[in-house]
């Protein structure tokens, strides 16, 4: 089995992304998209896994409540952003 070196950050903001972006009257091309994720994940650790356990926990340690609101809010901030300077 390779290994590969993952931000699993990357992952969870997008599900939550993809959770958001349809009621939010953003637009969801993929430039719009990619700019919102990068100011996500700029705001946020990385968090780095290489086995499929380190993801699984990471996962379930990322989806406590306070950070659970924290990355909802930097998306919906994200999403503002990128709505009132669309790159595409």
């Amino acid at each position: 089995m390779e290994k590969v070196l993952k931000n699993i950050m990357e992952d969870i903001v997008e599900q939550r992304m993809d959770e958001l972006l349809p009621q939010s009257g953003c637009c969801q091309c993929e430039v719009c998209r990619m700019d919102i994720k990068a100011i996500v994940l700029n705001k946020f650790p990385a968090k780095y896994v290489v086995t499929t356990t380190g993801e699984i926990m990471t996962r379930l340690n990322s989806y406590g409540r306070q950070n659970t609101a924290d990355l909802t809010t930097a998306i919906m901030q994200a999403m503002e952003i990128v709505s009132k300077s669309p790159r595409h």
